[in-house]
């Protein structure tokens, strides 16, 4: 069901990882600035990116929160790493905080301390062989549901540009 990725899914999956650590790197500094706003949503970003590498490395769709979800949940339960889940609880609070402003500097550095694990999980995963899957029919229901979530092509995105460069930069103020 997942094959071995292609050199610009490669490619596109050291960007997103690549993305994903500035962003962890920038929501420490605004958090030391005191931009619990920025903080926040650049914890969640970090996050976000560093799932959006395995993704793209495993040939997954990844456009939208629920299948950011499901990438979390499928290698939680397909690889036995619930803490995975408790792990993205964080930033995914980082997400709402950065529009409802409810927690504090010393819950927000908690968040991004538990994001830089997350993001080093991820990218321990990420390091790893593309998995290969049962064939469909050996599948339970929540795994074919799961798959097909995230192999189904969304109709709600552009698809993206045949160039990892077109995404934000990996450092600001350039490519």
């Amino acid at each position: 069901m997942t094959s071995s990725p292609s050199e610009l899914s490669e490619a596109y999956s050291d960007r997103y990882a690549a993305i994903s650590r500035r962003l962890l790197r920038q929501a420490q500094e605004e958090l030391d600035d005191g931009d619990l706003i920025q903080a926040s949503e650049k914890a969640w970003g970090s996050a976000a990116h560093a799932i959006k590498a395995i993704a793209e490395k495993w040939g997954w769709y990844h456009q939208g929160h629920y299948r950011l979800d499901a990438v979390v949940n499928f290698i939680a339960i397909e690889r036995d790493r619930r803490d995975l889940i408790d792990l993205y609880l964080n930033p995914s609070i980082m997400h709402f905080n950065y529009y409802e402003h409810e927690h504090y500097e010393d819950t927000v550095q908690l968040a991004i301390n538990a994001t830089r694990v997350f993001v080093e999980e991820m990218e321990k995963i990420r390091g790893e062989p593309v998995p290969s899957f049962p064939p469909q029919e050996e599948l339970t229901q929540p795994q074919t549901r799961r798959l097909r979530m995230l192999t189904t092509e969304p109709r709600e995105y552009k698809p993206k540009p045949g160039n990892p460069s077109l995404l934000p930069p990996v450092e600001t103020g350039g490519p």
